[in-house]
């Protein structure tokens, strides 16, 4: 029988807010939401954090997460995923057909119920490779213009401005809370698949990433409400 493991990357360094991952949000650190959130989820076999801070992973370890140290050159402002989902598979060694859940920290309204109906929908498409959490955004962008150059480019391309607003495609902004894929389909090529993608739709208040303070005032004015 295949297993789920959770995976939260929370590095140390931080560009908008100081120690960011672990900064408090009213009553709690940051990362405790998520770790929380896939513990309750209930269809979770193990939830681990990947972080080169030493803080970081003792908080994981207080919230009862599982730890990776994660190698320095890959806890980088640059830094892609796909390496610490590699170390991640080197380290814990799942098998092929085990599931990862990549979680980010820095999406705090994202709930249990989220995580158990993102792996059911995953689970009922099983001819695709990843499953992103989105939201939905006006498609009257689907006529934006891209600059950059001399002259300016329509972004969808000249037919776009022909097409009834009512007939464009609808679009999805990917919020970074779920990202859905198995083991052997990493390992195909190395890299968090980025072909045959399916969305699990999030409302767009709860898609929030905390970036800045504002972000912070935000998330716990939510959360007070919820409560």
């Amino acid at each position: 029988m295949s297993n789920v493991f959770a995976l939260i990357p929370a590095r140390g360094g931080s560009t908008g807010i100081i120690q960011k991952n672990i900064q408090p949000l009213l009553d709690q650190p940051l990362l405790a939401y998520t770790i929380i959130a896939a513990q309750k989820s209930g269809v979770v076999d193990a939830v681990y954090v990947s972080s080169d801070d030493d803080q970081i992973l003792a908080m994981a370890h207080y919230y009862c997460a599982e730890r990776i140290k994660r190698d320095y050159h890959f806890a980088r402002d640059d830094s892609p995923l796909d390496p610490v989902v590699a170390e991640f598979i080197h380290r814990v060694k799942p098998a092929g057909k085990d599931t990862i859940i990549l979680l980010q920290p820095t999406s705090p309204l994202r709930q249990a119920k989220h995580i158990v109906e993102a792996l059911a929908e995953y689970r009922d498409f099983p001819c695709c490779r990843r499953l992103i959490s989105v939201y939905e955004i006006s498609n009257k962008y689907m006529r934006a213009y891209v600059g950059g150059g001399e002259f300016l480019h329509l972004l969808a391309g000249e037919h776009t401005s022909l097409i009834l607003r009512e007939d464009l495609p609808s679009l999805y902004l990917p919020n970074g809370a779920i990202s859905i894929f198995k083991v052997d389909d990493f390992l195909r090529e190395e890299i968090i698949p980025r072909s045959h993608l399916i969305p699990y739709l999030m409302p767009e208040k709860e898609s929030l990433e905390i970036r800045n303070e504002e972000d912070i005032r935000q998330a716990e004015a939510y959360l007070r409400a919820r409560s």
